[in-house]
């Protein structure tokens, strides 16, 4: 398969080699990873690590600046201590010269992950995580997110997910998972049409 050599995910590739944790690339770059295409320009990058790994992320990343970002309050503070990223905090904001990355930390029950704004809501740790040398989160997982406020940006993603993302599997999971978590209506009406036009929804 023809690998995306987009300088973003070059340099993450980099940044990221001796990272022994699981680690995914986040974010509308899911969309384009799964479709192998770049669709549309990206502001940032954000990856995502499960919450007990972030004792690592803090000691690899000691020479950066590293921000936690207060939920609810679009405001940062200095992470100094473990127990500034508790729930519901999640996200963390680092800084090197003129580099930026954003954390997104996601928790799991052994191979399940948790949906943070739905918690009956979960994922097989088998699907959630997709590439090889460049793992991604699954799209379908970053498509509920951007189901529950949607963004012309978003509007997109889900467009090239749909027209170029061949995993009826995952769609399934999105349809239903949007249903359950009250989503954008109007990406459940297209979910639903495409399955009553012929994908397969077993």
């Amino acid at each position: 398969m023809i690998v995306i050599d987009a300088q973003e995910l070059v340099n993450i590739d980099l940044l990221m080699k001796l990272f022994n944790r699981p680690w995914f690339i986040a974010g509308g770059w899911t969309i384009d990873l799964a479709a192998n295409e770049v669709t549309r320009t990206h502001k940032d990058m954000d990856i995502c690590i499960f919450r007990e790994d972030i004792p690592h992320a803090i000691t690899y990343f000691h020479e950066w600046d590293i921000q936690v970002a207060i939920t609810g309050e679009h405001r940062l503070v200095p992470y100094k201590t473990m127990h500034d990223l508790d729930p519901p905090r999640y996200c963390l904001h680092l800084f090197r010269e003129n580099e930026f990355l954003e954390i997104l930390v996601t928790e799991r029950n052994e191979d399940e992950v948790i949906f943070r704004k739905n918690r009956k809501i979960t994922m097989q740790l088998s699907e959630f995580n997709k590439g090889n040398q460049r793992p991604y989160v699954n799209p379908a997982w970053q498509l509920l997110f951007k189901s529950l406020s949607t963004r012309g940006e978003d509007e997109h993603d889900f467009k090239i997910y749909m027209d170029r993302v061949d995993d009826d599997h995952s769609k399934k999971w999105l349809l239903h998972s949007i249903i359950e978590a009250n989503g954008n209506k109007n990406w459940i009406r297209k979910l639903e049409s495409y399955f009553e036009e012929g994908g397969n929804i077993l």
